[in-house]
């Protein structure tokens, strides 16, 4: 099996959100995110009993390097063996910074672990509410593993059904949407999740999309890279 890459990056996503009123801190904004893939129907992804993803808010913005530190920190001294990233939540007018966090077996552990990034001198954002009726926008730096199946096209080593189309330049968010759409009315297949972000990788920065579709077919994933960049050059 070939050996997977291991680059930096950030995807930009829009999706809904709830708060987490119970098993939390005292007035503090935990965010969780209710459907991670929205451009993709037929999947429930719905867990009550375990976070999936959720966001801790906090009142100052903390560096990728350091949420790293921190969460590695906690791993080597506590029985949690967590994911931690960066993110970045604008939802109206807010603008929310904060720790994203995988790999809680229950709501239940909330607190303690919030404790323990309090403990790491972590400051929390403290009675803060943010609207949830509406999709937000979330900003998620992180790390990827991956692996090139085809040129400029990447399968994710570690999320079955994850994949990455590099693309020849950067698109705003509103293009990017815009072109999306026009794409998913007139494609083979749209039954398929897709957001936005970028690799630093090779030196610079490569944009791409990030594409989610369990058991998804060589040429569906052809074919989506053929239409971006017939959109895009």
């Amino acid at each position: 099996m070939e050996k997977s890459r291991e680059v930096i990056g950030n995807v930009i996503k829009e999706e809904s959100i709830s708060l987490v009123n119970h098993h939390k801190l005292p007035d503090t904004l935990v965010i969780n995110i209710d459907h991670p893939f929205p451009g993709l129907h037929g999947m429930d992804f719905q867990l009550e009993s375990k976070p999936r993803s959720i966001i801790f808010a906090t009142s100052e913005v903390y560096s990728f390097a350091k949420i790293l530190r921190g969460a590695n920190k906690i791993n080597q001294t506590t029985d949690f063996d967590i994911n931690a990233s960066f993110a970045k939540v604008k939802a109206g007018r807010d603008l929310i910074y904060g720790i994203r966090i995988k790999g809680l077996d229950s709501y239940s552990q909330i607190p303690e672990l919030q404790k323990k990034w309090e403990e790491n001198g972590f400051k929390l954002l403290h009675k803060k509410k943010i609207k949830t009726d509406k999709p937000v926008s979330i900003k998620i730096s992180k790390f990827f593993h991956i692996n090139e199946i085809y040129e400029n096209i990447y399968k994710d080593a570690c999320i079955d059904g994850m994949y990455y189309i590099e693309i020849p330049e950067y698109l705003p968010w509103e293009e990017f949407r815009k072109i999306t759409m026009k794409i998913k009315n007139n494609i083979s297949n749209n039954n398929f999740d897709v957001v936005k972000g970028l690799f630093y990788k090779d030196d610079t920065v490569k944009d791409m999309i990030r594409i989610f579709k369990p058991n998804i077919q060589p040429e569906l994933l052809q074919e989506i890279k053929k239409r971006y960049y017939k959109e895009m050059i």
